[in-house]
């Protein structure tokens, strides 16, 4: 018996030597912070357990027990455990924040800017910001500064600020070949044919003859963009492309001060966009010429709070488009040139028909043509 039990105990012994346990060590509560960008916290020590949240870069964790290469730890109100070899007791450095002194003008350089409620993209935007626009700049923080925006105050990331300021625009009307014998000039330009995104600008002649800037601004036009004078067609929902003279303006309201002749639309009135018909691209009376088309627009639409007609296809040829008009608008349109009610206004107000106004609509690579 006492042989047999020697012999246990010396396998006993061999066969500790084979296996070594992996000792598990419980810790005294300690904080380490996260290393990695990202670091899963699985619900065992090893990569075979499901993850069962995630932490961050610098994020504070509580340790309670080390098991090899895992640390237990604590993620608010979970507990699971994460690779100690992602983990540091060192603290990473404080984010500083420095306000400065004074505002500090700075310009942006990206087409559009978001604008954030707090200094990282997980931030909500508040607005945006459009390439060249000035920012004042009142606080830094890493590679975010809060910058004051019209009326908003926000984060940015820096990267998209310089303090160069940029060259001032160039004046398209200067050089145009076709505007010699106009006063007025409205120019809407899109960045190739396939955007409904557009830049409205007007000029006006000066006493020596020379184009001067009125107003710029933003609009739309058509939804597929901008269409030739070849491939127009009606309901093709493209904006005309051409040089074409400044028709009647019109508005569910009165005459909010145009020189222009101006007509006010009532719930009687459409515009006639059936191609077989002899009325084809006309204002009309819908109870007086009803048996006279198979379809109109209605005119009596929001859109059509103020706006005027551009003189497209006056020759009437059936199917080249009907209903161009200048209006309304915060979207796409089906062919007609659209921005703020505001600055349509200001448009129709400052329009006057003794100077031989014109609207030439483009893309801004073509501008050359006119």
């Amino acid at each position: 018996m006492k042989k047999f039990f020697t012999v246990f105990v010396v396998i006993l012994v061999v066969f500790a030597g084979f296996y070594t346990v992996e000792p598990v060590h419980a810790a005294t509560s300690k904080t380490k912070y996260v290393t990695a960008s990202t670091l899963n916290v699985r619900s065992g020590p090893s990569t075979k357990y499901k993850v069962m949240t995630t932490i961050k870069k610098n994020q504070a964790v509580k340790v309670t027990q080390t098991k090899g290469a895992w640390d237990k730890v604590s993620v608010g109100s979970k507990t699971g455990w994460a690779s100690n070899q992602y983990l540091t007791t060192k603290k990473p450095a404080a984010r500083t924040t420095t306000a400065v002194t004074s505002p500090k003008l700075m310009y942006i350089t990206a087409d559009v800017l978001n604008v954030r409620s707090g200094p990282s993209t997980s931030y909500k935007g508040v607005t945006t910001g459009k390439r060249n626009q000035s920012v004042k700049v009142t606080q830094t923080k890493g590679s975010w500064v809060k910058v004051i925006i019209g009326t908003k105050t926000g984060w940015v990331s820096a990267k998209y600020l310089t303090t160069k300021k940029p060259a001032a625009p160039k004046n398209l009307a200067v050089g145009l070949k076709t505007v010699g014998s106009n006063q007025q000039l409205i120019l809407v330009t899109s960045d190739g044919y396939n955007t409904s995104s557009a830049d409205i600008r007007t000029f006006e002649k000066n006493s020596q003859g020379k184009w001067v800037p009125v107003l710029t601004t933003t609009g739309h036009i058509g939804k597929y963009g901008f269409a030739t004078a070849s491939s127009m067609r009606e309901g093709g929902k493209r904006a005309p492309t051409g040089k074409y003279s400044i028709g009647t303006a019109f508005g569910r309201k009165g005459n909010p001060g145009t020189k222009l002749p101006f007509r006010k639309i009532t719930t009687d009135d459409v515009w006639v966009d059936d191609p077989k018909s002899t009325l084809y691209n006309t204002w009309q009376s819908r109870t007086e010429t009803q048996g006279e088309w198979k379809s109109a627009e209605n005119m009596n639409i929001s859109a059509y709070t103020y706006g005027f007609v551009i003189n497209y296809n006056t020759k009437r040829i059936p199917y080249k488009g009907s209903a161009i008009f200048f209006h309304i608008g915060s979207g796409y349109t089906l062919g007609c040139t659209a921005t703020s009610e505001s600055n349509v206004v200001k448009i129709l107000k400052w329009l006057d028909p003794k100077k031989n106004p014109v609207i030439i609509q483009t893309p801004i690579q073509e501008l050359n043509k006119y």
